[in-house]
């Protein structure tokens, strides 16, 4: 039996968050059943396409991110869509949507309207701001840069004589994806155990002051000391540490305390820095001259060797280091392929993929068989005929109505 095997979702999300979410729940085994407006889930259009061929079945962002899901097309604008959508939630036990604030109540499928015959529904709403606050109020949309800029940890990347950069890809969107799946697993047990069901309000915008990618820490010093993280500039945080360049890519090593420094310069052929106390001063006050000595004998070394090299000969002398991976490198690590990290996809538009697989490892929970993600509607004949009682000579009909 899957961890999730039973628990029935349906999804009405688009886009990155609320699919990432639903993804991690149907991956375990949860029956995620994505509502799709007629015209599709707009991540069906985002590129990159499969050979660059744009379709609605060829966006690989929506590929990955909708994995072990059904799809239905109902317009929930309509009254017979509200009137299926109502019988298909009537045996679910998990309701996920990103509505704006309020959009669900005008068609009836809000928590409220639904939980009074439900007391075990378990609802989550994924929104950038919330359902409350200013924010919210104004109904302002927002983008990944935006995200991560109000509330995760831009104003601490990138160099000091530059503008602040963003983290690649959709950080802040997959993070609060992560955060709803937790909640409404946490959800769902209350709700076995007699506890009723419950309303998940998540701000994608909230989830970004909790990232652990810097923001937690640089907020707890700020509350502490008053000290906002800030970027520096030259070498970075490190005089001899970060991402450098080597001869087949790039490396990223990281050198604390004495020890492991005077193991560094002479692993780069400068015996003669041993014990030099400015190798240990800050790179906000070191001479720029002296730094600049140290990195150009660093990356001479560098450059004579690959990755591979460099981080066995690091770790080798107690240094942590690791290499910069390619998407080539991890296709082929022979860690990910021992641990069965890729699992192959079949998908009429791609073929057989490897896709990356389950992010943990259940040792009594067999790892159900990937399936593709759906066509538009490509289950609504089955799903309205399983769920909502629908025979599919009404199918047609149904279809000219504009429901589906």
């Amino acid at each position: 039996m899957n961890a999730l095997e039973g628990i029935k979702v349906v999804d009405f999300t688009t886009d990155v968050a609320g699919p990432n979410c639903t993804k991690l729940l149907a991956d375990f085994g949860a029956d995620v059943v994505k509502v799709e407006p007629p015209e599709g889930d707009p991540a069906r259009n985002v590129p990159p396409f499969v050979a660059d061929i744009p379709g609605v079945d060829r966006s690989l962002l929506f590929l990955h991110l909708n994995t072990n899901k059904r799809s239905i097309t109902v317009d929930r604008t309509t009254a017979r869509g509200q009137q299926l959508l109502r019988t298909l939630i009537a045996d679910a036990d998990v309701v996920v949507e990103d509505a704006d604030p309020g959009d669900m109540a005008t068609v009836g499928l809000d928590y409220d309207s639904l939980a009074t015959n439900q007391p075990n529904l378990v609802y989550a709403s994924i929104t950038p701001w919330g359902q409350t606050g200013p924010y919210a109020r104004m109904k302002l949309r927002s983008s990944e840069l935006i995200l991560q800029a109000m509330g995760g940890p831009v104003i601490q990347t990138g160099a000091a004589d530059r503008e602040p950069i963003k983290l690649g890809g959709n950080v802040a969107l997959m993070q609060a994806g992560i955060v709803a799946a937790y909640g409404i697993v946490a959800a769902v047990l209350r709700a076995e155990a007699g506890g009723g069901g419950d309303y998940i309000d998540v701000s994608i915008y909230e989830t970004q002051a909790g990232t652990r990618d810097r923001r937690t820490t640089y907020l707890t010093s700020y509350a502490y000391q008053g000290s906002p993280g800030k970027r520096v500039a030259g070498t970075g945080l490190s005089l001899v540490g970060g991402v450098r360049p080597c001869a087949d890519g790039y490396v990223n090593l990281l050198v604390l305390g004495p020890a492991r420094t005077n193991q560094f310069v002479d692993m780069i052929g400068r015996p003669d820095l041993t014990d030099d106390p400015r190798m240990l001063e800050s790179p906000t006050t070191i001479d720029p001259a002296f730094a600049e000595d140290i990195q150009a004998s660093f990356l001479g070394w560098l450059m004579q060797h690959n990755k591979q090299e460099i981080v066995a000969e690091a770790q080798s002398r107690g240094i942590l280091a690791g290499a910069v991976n390619t998407p080539a490198d991890l296709v082929a690590d022979p860690h990910y392929r021992e641990r069965g990290v890729w699992e192959t996809v079949d998908h009429p538009e791609t073929g057989p993929v490897e896709y990356p697989g389950r992010p943990f490892k259940l040792s009594a929970t067999p790892r159900p068989t990937a399936t593709a993600a759906p066509h538009l509607g490509q289950h609504n004949a089955e799903v309205l005929a399983e769920r909502c009682a629908v025979d599919p000579s009404e199918l047609p009909a149904l279809r000219a109505a504009g429901v589906i």
